[in-house]
């Protein structure tokens, strides 16, 4: 059972696998390359589907991809937004101190209460100041 190179790359052509898994193959269907392809066939109809190991590093390198490029920014900006306060205060004192983050939520699923909260509370003279001064450190 010699297995050469023109068989490793045939059986590679066709399947995608990389070259040891080729060879593993060609070694199962001791060098006979008709044999391998039907070998992995029927794997694939059993539901062993051969994966290769360049998938997995693809898949890998997807997921560290995903991560940096999606996940770290939307952190990033959810941090900054917590360090980041909104104060609403009076001559008083201050009546409710959130983080941005929370504001801007709120902004969101509810537009008209946030709207009509904050013209309430300046009709009363509250003050709204946003406090930046945390995040920059």
């Amino acid at each position: 059972m010699e297995i050469n190179l023109q068989q490793i790359d045939l059986i590679r052509e066709r399947t995608g696998l990389n070259y040891a898994e080729a060879r593993e193959l060609l070694e199962e269907a001791n060098g006979d390359v008709v044999e391998a392809l039907i070998i992995l066939d029927e794997e694939d109809r059993e539901g062993e589907i051969r994966l290769g190991r360049s998938f997995e590093l693809d898949k890998e390198r997807m997921k560290e991809m995903v991560s940096d490029n999606l996940f770290s920014p939307v952190k990033k900006v959810l941090s900054q937004g917590n360090r980041t306060r909104i104060r609403i205060s009076n001559q008083g004192g201050t009546l409710l101190e959130i983080p941005a983050t929370l504001g801007i939520a709120g902004a969101l699923l509810a537009p008209r209460v946030t709207a009509l909260s904050a013209m309430a509370l300046l009709m009363a003279n509250y003050s709204m100041e946003v406090d930046a001064e945390d995040a920059r450190n």
